[in-house]
């Protein structure tokens, strides 16, 4: 298996996972394969709001869609999702980075219906949000001042 690298992301990756410009300023880290970008994740910092925590992965091409196992019925899923290693070593750099940003809380989301997402956002240290709704997504939220997330487990 091809070894996954990762590194602070500089603007040329930005192409590469979100095909619109920034509404924000972000602090992220991009994985790549080789020289080939498959996905990245930081902390946004919206003007009015509380950072923002989040991963973009590269989507599978329809040309060279990595196979699914039998839990995707034989569609393409995004090449991060095959290095879970990797994709967690990530998280916990994002959450170092989050914990030394300074900021007071962060809140993500994750698909309602993925219990591995919802199981990751916890064992990095954000908390269900009670209360919080988003279409099709449970908020969670990690907040400097209550301990929680402080101790990330790898």
């Amino acid at each position: 298996m091809p070894k996954v690298t990762l590194r602070p992301t500089i603007l040329a990756d930005l192409p590469h996972v979100i095909g619109e410009p920034l509404p924000y300023r972000i602090r992220a880290i991009t994985a790549l394969i080789d020289d080939r970008i498959i996905g990245m994740g930081g902390i946004a910092f919206p003007p009015d709001g509380p950072a923002i925590a989040f991963v973009q992965l590269v989507p599978p091409s329809r040309d060279g869609a990595v196979p699914c196992d039998r839990e995707c019925s034989g569609r393409g899923i995004p090449e991060a999702k095959r290095y879970p290693v990797a994709f967690h070593r990530a998280g916990l750099i994002a959450m170092e980075m989050i914990r030394t940003s300074g900021v007071a809380q962060v809140v993500a989301t994750a698909d309602a219906g993925s219990e591995a997402a919802v199981r990751w956002l916890k064992r990095l240290g954000f908390v269900l949000a009670g209360g919080q709704r988003v279409a099709g997504k449970l908020v969670f939220v990690w907040n400097r001042d209550s301990g929680v997330g402080s101790q990330a487990s790898g």
